[in-house]
């Protein structure tokens, strides 16, 4: 017994057209370009918000170097960074944080020597570079201006 399929249309069901593949493709590539520009404007955020509160420990740190003859900074590691009071962990909590150590949002990375500033809220001779890294396209520095202490 054979069976055979009769097209009354004349034209093949088999397949998609040209037009239907590009629709598509149309379709998948805004979705992962509006997907990327989501998960890149997470990580500025993360950044930004990142930079702010540095920043604001930062003159933390160098007001209390001002009302004290002891040195105040910070100390940096990868992911995080510590409140020192004459190059020591200090007993102080950093503002809004529960110890003297802020550990940095995921995917957050800083890198940069150790800031220390006198009882004049200065660096000394130096100015002092920070940079804090969210990915490989996300950068933000903060430049401590020398003999001033200026954060800007």
């Amino acid at each position: 017994m054979e069976i055979r399929c009769i097209n009354n249309s004349g034209g093949s069901n088999h397949g998609f057209t040209l037009i239907e593949i590009i629709a598509v493709l149309i379709v998948v590539g805004i979705l992962t370009s509006v997907a990327a520009a989501i998960f890149s404007s997470m990580d500025d955020e993360k950044l930004a918000t990142e930079v702010e509160i540095l920043k604001s420990h930062l003159r933390y740190a160098q007001s209390r170097a001002m009302m004290d003859t002891a040195s105040w900074g910070i100390a940096f590691s990868e992911n995080s960074y510590t409140l020192q009071r004459n190059g020591i962990t200090s007993t102080s909590n950093l503002p809004n944080d529960d110890s003297s150590t802020h550990n940095l949002q995921e995917g957050v990375v800083a890198s940069g020597s150790s800031v220390a500033f006198d009882n004049f809220g200065s660096l000394g001779g130096e100015g002092i570079i920070i940079t804090l890294s969210a990915g490989s396209d996300s950068e933000q520095t903060i430049t401590i201006t020398k003999n001033t202490g200026f954060i800007p």
